[in-house]
């Protein structure tokens, strides 16, 4: 046991640690005093009213000024909700801006909050608002600083809707120059003030912000944020204003911005008086509607290509029946003899050509949004590469330089409509620099935020970037305007049918993805591609078989076209299949009905007259819920038989097929079905 002197000593020693501790804490609680008295003094002084809310929007804390603004003594503010001293809608929108900073954690900036005083009065505030937390980090409420910007936005409301007003407006702010210098200061948009001469007087920080000028470099230069073609008519629209002096408002036109970029504005201008009520200059505005025009270009895009996706996908539904019959009796020649010499030649030529048919109506039927997609993950930087190896060997006189991202994502793509994308860009490029010069292709992870996003209405995001970037002549605005357009083309007729980029467009859109241009006439283009990243592991792209399957069964071969029925019959009756051919769905529906397992596989029709083929589909299943059906199209896989497959059609074959397509197709469904 311990001595009586040895428990002394730590009874000692155990009061000298407690009140160790002890001044500690005093120390700790004065300072924590000290920051309260600051904290205090500070929100007592502020112009800006404080707040704290609890998670139900109720005021919790709040100092004088918020008292001041809301125009409530503090009795009568503790405990209020913000419902009781605004509008509904503005309520509304408050609820959704403040579960937004719950959700992400986020603070939010919320301009034109307007509040109703408690005299009945109206107030327009600016918050900044954030989350905070109780002690075990659970978020228990909001904070956030206000600011009253009535008078501010009163007169800017002003400034934008009123133009008779305006002169006086500017009067008074001479009067007044230090409160209008603030407005001029604050403006989101570019604001310019010039003499007759067109010689600066002023500019604010948004027109250095926007375009990269400062008053320095403006001085004793004219006017080089005008581009050179415009020149001459924005020296006519001074001139004009000054002379008539009609406010103009929402005038379209460009601005060169200082390290060379062209922006779309909108210019709202005025002339302003002197002292004496003389013209003394121009007043100008510029707001950037580079994203604006941008979103409505593309939203213009996508309705001319649905109108021409629409027309271009019945041109090639006919025109692929009329390539079904030739290259399906060309398979069969193929299969049935053994030319030589010129015999040999000319065939080969004739299937080249019956391919180059083939591929042209593929590009007009990916025109459409509804194209034939099917997507697996794939190695981008592999299949890059790939085409990579392959354009170069046909195209010499050019430098091909790779910069791949070693970690690129997958992306989920149908691999020939990529390479597909590749090869028309590359083509262009090839075309841009006739003598040779320099490719280079760049991948990169991206992370694509809502505004980068919204103009392709997609959804922000993970993407995939491949950047193709030539040396050539590069394209005027005109050119790059149009340049996605079908059937535009600057080269000669016997050069390009002009559908190369248009259909590499709307590939991308049938992936989920976008593309832009960037050029410069003389210096270049680049293209940007972007596509959905997926984490799901790449797959590796097997070999297509090169000889038919033989097979055996009853095939019911059902179309409506008599030339397709004729080769298809011959081309399922040298594969080794028995073939019943009819015309109609009907007609279909009966043989069935006659004995329902005599039939092995349907190939159906998709479009038909009288019972189509979804219809024709769903009554062959009520027969038989079993019966394995192949549909067949020469549109591409879309809607309607997308549809189809979901609800258990085993299979779809474009027309035109071959014998290799057709034979793989069938050991595919009906290999299924014995396995």
């Amino acid at each position: 046991m311990p001595s009586s002197a040895d428990s002394k000593e730590a009874l000692h020693q155990r009061i000298q640690q407690l009140e160790e501790e002890k001044r500690r804490l005093e120390s700790r609680l004065y300072e924590y005093q000290a920051d309260e008295q600051r904290f205090q003094k500070l929100l007592k002084s502020t112009e800006e009213g404080y707040f704290e809310v609890d998670l139900a929007g109720d005021l919790t804390f709040f100092n004088d000024a918020a008292c001041r603004v809301l125009g409530y003594p503090r009795e009568a503010l503790l405990g209020k909700n913000n419902r009781e001293y605004t509008t509904s809608e503005t309520a509304r929108r408050m609820y959704q801006i403040f579960t937004r900073v719950y959700q992400t954690g986020s603070p939010a900036e919320i301009t034109d909050y307007e509040i109703i005083r408690k005299d009945g009065g109206y107030r327009i505030l600016e918050l900044s608002a954030y989350l905070i937390y109780d002690e075990s980090g659970q978020p228990n409420g909001f904070a956030g600083v206000g600011r009253d910007v009535t008078k501010r936005k009163r007169i800017e409301e002003e400034l934008a809707t009123s133009q008779a007003k305006y002169q006086q407006l500017y009067r008074e702010a001479q009067q007044d120059r230090q409160l209008y210098q603030s407005l001029l200061d604050s403006s989101p948009d570019a604001i310019i003030l010039l003499d007759p001469h067109q010689a600066v007087r002023y500019i604010n920080p948004a027109f250095t912000r926007l375009f990269g000028w400062t008053e320095e470099s403006l001085k004793n230069q004219g006017v080089p944020y005008i581009p050179k073609a415009r020149k001459a008519w924005f020296k006519g629209f001074i001139q004009k204003l000054m002379e008539a002096g009609e406010p103009v408002r929402g005038k379209e036109t460009q601005v060169l911005t200082h390290d060379g970029r062209f922006l779309d504005v909108s210019i709202s201008a005025a002339r302003y008086l002197d002292g004496q009520g003389n013209p003394a200059g121009v007043l100008i505005f510029f707001r950037d509607i580079t994203q604006a025009k941008r979103f409505q270009w593309h939203m213009h895009q996508a309705q001319k290509m649905e109108s021409i996706g629409t027309m271009a996908g019945g041109i090639a539904h006919d025109f692929n029946n009329l390539l079904m019959g030739i290259q399906g009796r060309l398979s069969l020649i193929r299969m049935e003899t053994d030319p030589v010499g010129k015999q040999r030649s000319h065939l080969r030529e004739i299937e080249n050509y019956t391919e180059q048919a083939a591929e042209l109506t593929q590009q007009l039927l990916d025109l459409t949004r509804d194209a034939d997609i099917e997507v697996v993950p794939r190695d981008i930087n592999a299949l890059i590469s790939t085409q990579n190896q392959l354009f170069g060997r046909t195209h010499k006189e050019l430098s091909i330089h790779e910069n791949l991202a070693a970690d690129l994502w997958t992306a989920e793509v149908d691999s020939s409509r990529i390479e597909q994308v590749l090869l028309n860009i590359y083509v262009n490029a090839a075309h841009a620099m006739p003598d040779g010069g320099d490719l280079y292709v760049e991948t990169t992870n991206e992370y694509l935020t809502a505004a980068r996003t919204r103009p392709h209405d997609l959804e922000p995001g993970n993407y995939i970037k491949i950047s193709i970037t030539d040396n050539g002549v590069g394209m005027d605005e005109t050119v790059q305007r149009r340049i996605f357009e079908p059937f535009f083309t600057t080269k000669k007729r016997e050069q390009g049918t002009g559908l190369g980029l248009a259909s590499a467009y709307t590939g991308i859109k049938n992936h989920g993805g976008f593309i832009t241009v960037y050029s410069v006439k003389g210096k270049g283009t680049t293209f940007n591609i972007y596509l959905p990243a997926s984490f799901r592991e790449a797959e590796v792209k097997t070999e297509a078989l090169h000889e038919p399957v033989s097979g055996t069964g009853t095939i019911l071969f059902v179309d409506d076209e008599e030339m397709i029925i004729e080769v298809g019959e011959e081309m399922l009756h040298t594969l080794g299949y028995d073939v019943v051919s009819v015309d109609r769905g009907a007609r279909a529906v009966e043989i069935l009905k006659q004995d329902p397992k005599a039939i092995d596989l349907v190939i159906l029709d998709l479009i038909m007259p009288e019972m189509n083929g979804k219809e024709t589909f769903e009554r062959l299943r009520s027969v038989n819920p079993d019966l394995k059906i192949l549909l067949s199209s020469g549109y591409s896989l879309n809607g309607h038989a997308d549809r189809l497959l979901q609800k258990g059609c085993n299979g779809f074959i474009q027309k035109p097929f071959n014998l290799v397509e057709l034979s793989r197709k069938l050991d595919n469904i009906l290999n299924q079905a014995n396995s």
